[in-house]
């Protein structure tokens, strides 16, 4: 009996050394100079396998659109209910120099049009309709995004806009940016839109969406299965990703890298050197 309980012992000893080694290891996954002044890398389970300066407080430029989609998505019954792009819409992006999906003034379009519109080509002019349609306006449409923030637990997240245009109350962190992301990919339709290369509308004129990331990856059969990025001069280069080695996906979200001129960019390069790490 007492032979057996010592072997017990040992067993559970040897275990618990080796799980503990194991989280230490996750932990400590070192990753060669990023870019990127912020980062964080998560596996399946949530669990941090890399971070960078993940608390400080961040500009989240064109990521803000993670949370209008997700918002617009679970205020939406009908992916297919059709409505108008107004006029003053589109003026009101255009004077502000907005990165915009194409769509024109007086368009009917439906509401998952606009989503692709938001995700993939990370159009204000996407996000300023959805606002409109759902909530009446910008600021109603807002305030359910701050909201969906405090449920989630971004404590350091406060939205401004839903399109991401700098405004120094609109703040965030890379590590409040995953939770959000790991909420949003649990819903099919976001996830869906999220690791779409393109999309094709059809009211009322044929407009092709292109995945504004995958414009800018040495190749679109890569590690990266989809994500959203954005920039401001405030920001930096921003992105949020999904990456997949080995058939197991991993998070990777990151803010604040220089604008530099090569190819792929330093946030895109920053992914593919910790997908290269895993």
């Amino acid at each position: 009996m007492k032979k057996w309980m010592l072997c017990c012992c040992i067993c559970i000893v040897v275990f618990l050394f080796y799980y503990t080694n194991k989280i230490y290891e996750r932990a400590q996954l070192e990753l060669p100079s990023l870019h990127s002044h912020n980062a964080l890398l998560l596996n399946e389970q949530g669990e941090v396998l890399y971070e960078k300066d993940a608390d400080a407080i961040i500009y989240p430029a064109s990521l803000t659109k993670i949370m209008t989609a997700i918002v617009a998505i679970e205020m939406t019954e009908d992916l297919q209910r059709q409505t108008i792009v107004e006029p003053q819409t589109i003026a009101n992006y255009t004077a502000q120099n907005a990165s915009m999906a194409g769509f024109q003034a007086g368009d009917f379009v439906t509401m998952e049009d606009l989503l692709y519109g938001t995700l993939l080509a990370s159009g204000a002019d996407a996000t300023g309709t959805l606002a409109d349609t759902i909530a009446g306006s910008e600021d109603k449409f807002v305030a359910l995004m701050n909201n969906k923030a405090q449920e989630l637990g971004m404590h350091d997240t406060y939205f401004v806009n839903t399109s991401g245009l700098h405004d120094e109350a609109h703040v965030s962190s890379v590590r409040d940016i995953s939770k959000l992301l790991r909420y949003a990919l649990e819903n099919p339709i976001f996830y869906q839109i999220f690791t779409s290369k393109s999309y094709t509308t059809h009211v009322p004129n044929e407009l092709i969406i292109t995945n504004s990331l995958f414009t800018k990856v040495p190749s679109v059969d890569g590690p990266i299965l989809g994500g959203k990025t954005g920039y401001t001069p405030e920001a930096g280069l921003c992105l949020a990703s999904i990456i997949e080695k080995e058939g197991k996906s991993f998070l990777f979200i990151t803010t604040n890298a220089p604008t530099y001129v090569w190819t792929p960019p330093p946030h895109i390069e920053d992914a593919l050197t910790a997908y290269d790490a895993l």
